[in-house]
């Protein structure tokens, strides 16, 4: 693994850990902060990563625009993390596009969506490997 995915996973951490002692100091109970604040913040993660997607669509992915820049220096770790499961034919754009998207997908695999409704699937799939063992 490389040190920018080794980052980009420290990014992820911090992230969470941030997410998580923010609701723990607003009053939510410990397993309501560990589920929101992994929903928010891999959310937010995921945003990050659409928002230069959608941004070197737009602009380029050649320009020097600051906040284009300092967006490029947050997500580059991100992008490395997912750089193993990324098809190498896509364009910059895309493959932060498809980042997002697989960051989003582990969101609702881990802690669930309450907007949609959707229960953390890892519960779902453990139930059901668990069954058919049983």
């Amino acid at each position: 693994m490389s040190k920018l995915a080794v980052r980009g996973l420290i990014i992820v951490a911090l992230t969470y850990l941030a997410a998580v002692a923010t609701f723990l100091l607003g009053g939510a109970p410990g397993m309501v902060a560990v589920f929101l604040g992994g929903t928010y913040s891999l959310t937010a993660l995921a945003a990050l990563l659409f928002s230069r997607g959608l941004l070197e669509f737009v602009v380029g992915v050649d320009r020097e625009i600051a906040f284009f820049v300092v967006l490029k220096r947050v997500t580059d770790p991100l992008l490395a993390l997912f750089d193993p499961v990324t098809p190498g034919f896509l364009l910059p754009f895309a493959a932060s596009l498809y980042s997002a998207f697989l960051l989003f997908f582990f969101k609702v695999f881990l802690f669930g969506d309450a907007f949609l409704g959707l229960p953390p699937l890892f519960i779902v799939v453990t139930a059901a490997v668990l069954t058919f063992f049983a």
